[in-house]
């Protein structure tokens, strides 16, 4: 591995160098899936990592290149930080990629901003953002090839023009390129696509285009994305790939993993957060994710009163951890889920049951304390591209006897569902968090241990697709494209 490209850096630094206070890492499905494929730095060879220098501290670590090296449990790697100005960052960032791409690739199945009163509209691309989106990938483009390498991988929607912009530089390595969120279906989008903005997704898919070997996480995302390179880009189906500009661009799925290995080690010792107010004769509900208008937190706060009024008695505690600060999409997702979340609580406290929904990142020991002695963990993804969170659940569930593990719930358009179809009666249960009916009867089922408790067949699974496998399968493919 030689090069990593990806919107954001390993770790952020907030305390200058020897400060009391650490570099803080990087979370989310991206750093968690790329993490155990990274190849130590011994000085001319390994893993250079290319991110947006944004932590406070940033530049008095790096070099006046932005370099710096890194420790990781792998060993140090090379790291790159990119400084961006202000104006650019944020019509990059804001506006264009978590304004208008972020709500549109998870329209995967429903009219998600149509439906629900609190999911944003994309917001077309004004032509100042739209530059400052290009030269932000410029910018990361011109630092791959300026450090060269056999292999440059490519990661996410943030950095979709590079593989073009890489082949039009005369990269001479292998592209390879990863789609860590749903890829959209076109027919569902189409509303959200007048002839500017649709010119927008076009390039932004013409740029994907580029690789040798473009990754998504699910079958049904390669489907999509070739329907919408045939008809926005002119490309033409071969078998699984997308002939191009007399080129062979391969398409395929490479569903990500989690370090289960790690995650394993780590959970038995695990120690659940001190104020959890927990009766342990009740069954524990536990809902973790970030506080993004794509992960359900209405339908599953939902699903819990619905579950509460019915007379089911549990435990409740969600944790929802702030994310995307800035952006002011989030605004009336919090004011919902704030909502739903005070009925939930007024009927918990008339029954006497303990409920939480907090909005704080835990740490990561917290976490996996959760995620092990849930008898539910109640994930409900309205599209994802993966939810790494039923991954992490299954094997911290896992550490306990076969006969006390709990139920893991999955929204249908998640990655997961999909990766893990025959997993229904392992403890791994897909619903359709949009239709209520569906999610409250899901988690009363749950609460019931149906159709079945994390199984060790569910848990090998897990690890046996772990996120090393996902990186040697990728680097394989591109090795082969």
């Amino acid at each position: 591995m030689d090069l990593i490209l990806a919107n954001r850096a390993l770790l952020d630094h907030h305390a200058p160098p020897g400060g009391a206070a650490g570099p803080a890492a990087a979370t989310g499905g991206l750093v968690e899936a790329v993490r155990p494929v990274l190849v130590p730095w011994d000085g001319a060879s390994g893993t250079t990592w290319i991110g947006a220098g944004r932590g406070p501290h940033d530049r008095a670590w790096t070099d006046a290149a932005g370099f710096e090296l890194l420790d990781t449990p792998a060993g140090p790697i090379r790291h790159q930080r990119l400084y961006l100005g202000e104006s650019d960052w944020r019509g990059h960032y804001a506006e264009v990629a978590n304004g208008f791409f972020w709500p549109l690739l998870h329209l995967v199945r429903v009219d998600l901003p149509e439906k629900l009163p609190y999911y944003p509209t994309p917001e077309p691309p004004t032509d100042a953002a739209w530059a400052a989106y290009e030269r932000v990938n410029g910018a990361f483009a011109a630092a791959a090839l300026a450090a060269g390498g056999e292999v440059c991988w490519v990661h996410d929607y943030q950095l979709a023009l590079v593989p073009a912009m890489l082949r039009e530089g005369g990269f001479a390595g292998r592209t390879g390129y990863f789609l860590h969120t749903p890829f959209p279906s076109l027919a569902v989008a189409e509303p959200w696509l007048p002839p500017p903005a649709r010119a927008r997704f076009a390039a932004w898919l013409g740029g994907i285009l580029g690789a040798d070997l473009a990754g998504v996480q699910t079958e049904a995302d390669a489907d999509r994305l070739r329907e919408a390179a045939q008809r926005l880009c002119g490309a033409r189906v071969e078998g699984p790939d997308l002939r191009l500009n007399g080129r062979l661009v391969r398409i395929a799925a490479f569903p990500a993993g989690i370090d289960a290995d790690g995650l394993a080690q780590q959970a038995p010792a695990a120690a659940l957060p001190p104020a959890l107010p927990h009766d342990p004769s009740l069954p524990l509900v536990v809902g973790l994710e970030r506080a993004d208008y794509t992960k359900g937190v209405p339908e599953r706060l939902a699903a819990v009163a619905a579950a509460l009024e019915g007379g089911a008695r549990f435990a409740y505690a969600g944790f929802s951890a702030p994310t995307r600060p800035g952006v002011p999409a989030y605004d009336a997702l919090q004011a919902e889920c704030e909502r739903l979340a005070a009925g939930a609580a007024r009927l918990a406290a008339e029954r006497g049951l303990p409920f939480v929904q907090g909005r704080e990142a835990l740490a990561w020991s917290e976490v996996l304390a959760l995620l092990r002695e849930a008898d539910v963990v109640f994930t409900a993804s309205l599209a994802d591209g993966m939810n790494l969170v039923p991954l992490q659940a299954a094997v911290a569930q896992g550490s306990r006897p076969a006969a006390e593990r709990g139920v893991v719930l999955a929204g249908r358009d998640a990655g997961v569902a999909s990766a893990y179809a025959g997993f229904e009666a392992d403890g791994l249960a897909p619903f359709d968090p949009l239709k209520p009916e569906h999610a409250s009867r899901a988690l009363r089922e749950a609460l019931e241990g149906r159709p079945g408790r994390v199984s060790d067949r569910l848990v090998a699974a897990v690890r046996e697709r772990d996120a090393h496998a996902w990186g040697r399968t990728f680097l394989a493919a591109l090795d082969g494209a």
